[in-house]
């Protein structure tokens, strides 16, 4: 499929350097995708982007739990304070808690269950780990093909568009952070 680089504002995140650091791996990411003959860098697009986008889902939870005056747009303040007094530190529990408060229930088409499926390719960074998904090759050439890594990158870019459309921060602080350029497939 072809690829397009595609520009979404960073205005969700509240750690700045979060951000900057989101900026610096969607660029790498956005290399790798360019480079990628021969599929080599499947499996490093696939991590990358699993990465960034668990980054991202994260931000939203600590706005939630940090930000009290500001607030979070399209979360309801007792979910918000609900969320603030709960410890979230894997991407597991976050996607839980994504679903528990319907925070990207506007993607729609079972957008919880793909992004547990891209949590555990994005765990197989470990390379004596199994992706733990029924059918899917342990040999890595053939789990991160062609095809599952622009899955993965297209969900990827989807979730974290949708953030920034539905999550920004407010006018005068959401653009402290650089845009992110993230790998679409077409």
């Amino acid at each position: 499929m072809p690829l397009t680089i595609q520009i979404v504002p960073c205005n969700f995140v509240g750690d700045f350097k979060v951000g900057d650091n989101l900026v610096y791996n969607a660029g790498v990411l956005t290399d790798l995708a360019q480079n990628n003959e021969d599929g080599r860098f499947n499996k490093l697009i696939s991590l990358q982007a699993g990465s960034i986008l668990e980054a991202s889902m994260a931000e939203i939870i600590f706005r939630a739990q940090n930000f009290n005056r500001e607030g979070v747009p399209n979360i309801l303040e007792a979910d918000r304070q609900e969320i603030a007094g709960k410890k979230i530190d894997k991407f597991n529990n976050t996607i839980d808690v994504f679903r528990k408060y319907s925070i990207i229930d506007g993607i729609g088409g079972g957008i919880y269950e793909d992004l547990h499926v891209i949590r555990k390719f994005r765990n197989k960074i470990h390379v004596q780990d199994d992706i733990s998904i029924a059918g899917v090759s342990r040999d890595e050439v053939i789990a991160f093909d062609n095809g599952r890594m622009e899955w993965i990158a297209n969900k990827s870019y989807e979730t974290i568009f949708f953030l920034s459309q539905n999550y920004s921060r407010p006018r005068g602080i959401a653009n402290f952070v650089g845009d992110l350029r993230l790998p679409r497939f077409d």
